[in-house]
This record gives C-alpha cells, structure tokens and sequence, in this order.
C-alpha cells in the first residue's frame, strides 16, 4: 500500500477556495467586508449589500432618492466590484427599498 505525500493545509484550503463554492462565496463576501470602499463613504450610509443570486448583487436601499441616485452609478460600482476580485463577481445590480421586505423575501424564494 503506497502513501500519499502530505499536503500542508493551507495548500488544500486554497485549492478548495479556488475550485468550489466555497470559494466563491469567501469572494463574494469581501463586498460586505469592502462595502465603504467600494461605494464610498457617502452612499455606503444610505445602502448597504443583502445577498447575491445567480451573478446578481441585492442592495438594499433607504428610499427612493438613493435608489435613483445609485441607477446613475450602476456601471460604475460593478466596475469597482469586479476590480477588487479580479474578475466578474458580479454582473448585475438589483435595488430594493429597505422597506419593502415582501419583495426581498419573494426575491430569496426564486
């Protein structure tokens, strides 16, 4: 019976963060950890990210002056976003009022 050589940990959990869904989901989750950065200090107080479907970032939004304000920097935010992964994390943006959670949670359920 022959033995494998030993494989240090870290060399496994970066092949695991490179090839499954874990990995990808520690990417996505440098949004959130960067959320001020990314969006800017300004509007990062106004919206905030909730989840990320199929390429697709949620972010919730407090009314309807911010959301409108964000349609006009769309391009600009996945730009950034995709920037600081180095490749397409995201595609596309979604905006929700902070107060209409019956949306969100249809949203979860597709």
């Amino acid at each position: 019976m022959s033995q494998e050589p030993i494989e240090h940990i870290s060399k496994i959990l970066a092949r695991l963060q490179k090839n499954t869904q874990l990995g990808l989901t520690l990417e996505q989750a440098k949004i959130w950890e960067c959320w001020e950065q990314l969006a800017g200090k300004h509007l990062a107080a106004h919206c905030r990210p909730h989840s990320i479907k199929k390429g697709q970032l949620r972010i919730m939004v407090e009314s309807p002056v911010w959301m409108h304000k964000l349609s006009y920097l769309k391009w600009d935010l996945l730009m950034r976003i995709n920037r600081m992964a180095g490749k397409e994390l995201v595609s596309d943006t979604f905006f929700v009022l902070a107060s209409d959670e019956d949306t969100l949670q249809t949203l979860e359920k597709e």
